[in-house]
């Protein structure tokens, strides 16, 4: 049996690509700064920063406009500045685009359409991921460093773990199954460090960062292994005939059909969780799915799921043959037996 996961938002209690861009111009300032940027590399955060939250339908369903901490600004002026444009175009474009795609998320009553929608937003995702690259932003941060930064994190407590994580991973691998992480985070390494598992328990598949330059490219690139080798067709594609990148619903499905093919699992039964409309291809292709949700009311997945006509019931009050369930911790997929018959 295999289990894929998704990350933010789903191991964690919120999604991290602001903590992480955050860390990583943390690192730029001390850097530039002082000509070593590898020590106390999350400290320095400011208590006045803030942030507000502009919802979109996929990965950066928590990605925000936020005000720059007045320490990130010494020593690297430009750097902030540029970063906030790249956030504000991204959301600007994604409004644009789903706002103008026809049909509109109310018409669109059925999976197939919905898929479609989620697939067109590739585009924009590239554009994003292309710009995010001419910034530099993680521009000399090398794996070992992304995982410190990852462990950090969870233990001063800006990255949260969702309950019952740990101890659901540990129930699956005494069972004998595998345990994935499937993300379209921008480091596999910062996700490994945050997870805190030894090496070999967890295999992370996420884009990974090049450390000379600071190009987020796709899993297994660096190593020459790139699991998603389609790419010659998507332009912009900073990996291009290596491996595409991954960041939307289609490169998630493409994602764990190749590990289930490499890990000769191909026709076996896995489970997926997730939490976004990015892994909605996944969840609905998967023998069981479940949704992480704080609140099943305020979940724009679940809302999407149900909108085209997927029934969703909380995973203690699943039936008989119910494949797709919601959660909001591991602890209450745990205490079910939805996946631990």
């Amino acid at each position: 049996m295999s289990v894929f996961l998704d990350f933010d938002g789903t191991i964690t209690t919120e999604d991290t690509v602001t903590h992480l861009a955050n860390f990583a111009l943390r690192f730029q300032s001390k850097h530039r700064t002082h000509g070593d940027g590898s020590d106390d590399l999350t400290q320095g955060r400011s208590s006045t920063s803030t942030s507000t939250s502009i919802s979109t339908q996929g990965h950066h369903d928590a990605i925000t406009e936020e005000a720059v901490p007045r320490e990130h600004r010494t020593g690297n002026k430009d750097l902030p500045s540029r970063w906030d444009d790249v956030v504000k175009t991204y959301i600007s474009e994604y409004k644009s685009h789903a706002s103008s795609y026809v049909p509109c998320a109310s018409d669109r009553l059925c999976v197939e359409d919905e898929v479609v929608f989620l697939r067109s937003q590739k585009h924009v995702e590239t554009r994003s991921l292309g710009r995010i690259n001419e910034c530099a932003l993680f521009r000399g941060i090398g794996p070992d460093i992304f995982r410190e930064a990852g462990r950090e994190l969870v233990r001063d407590g800006t990255v949260s773990l969702r309950p019952g994580f740990a101890d659901f991973v540990r129930a699956a691998l005494a069972r004998g199954w595998r345990v994935n992480v499937v993300s379209v985070n921008w480091s596999a390494a910062f996700i490994e460090g945050a997870c805190g598992f030894a090496e070999g328990e967890l295999c992370v598949f996420a884009n990974e960062v090049r450390e000379d330059d600071g190009v987020v490219l796709g899993p297994g690139v660096l190593a020459g292994d790139g699991l998603l080798v389609d790419a010659d067709d998507i332009e912009g594609s900073p990996s291009r005939g290596e491996g595409r990148n991954l960041t939307n619903s289609c490169d998630k499905r493409d994602a764990v059909s190749e590990v289930l093919r490499r890990q000769d699992a191909g026709d076996r039964p896995f489970f997926y969780f997730g939490d976004s409309t990015t892994d909605m291809e996944c969840l609905l292709e998967a023998t069981r799915g479940v949704v992480i949700a704080n609140d099943h009311e305020k979940s724009s997945l679940i809302s999407t799921l149900r909108r085209v006509g997927k029934s969703v019931p909380h995973v203690q009050e699943a039936k008989a043959g119910d494949e797709l369930v919601w959660a909001s911790s591991f602890e209450e997929v745990i205490g079910s037996t939805f996946v631990f018959s």
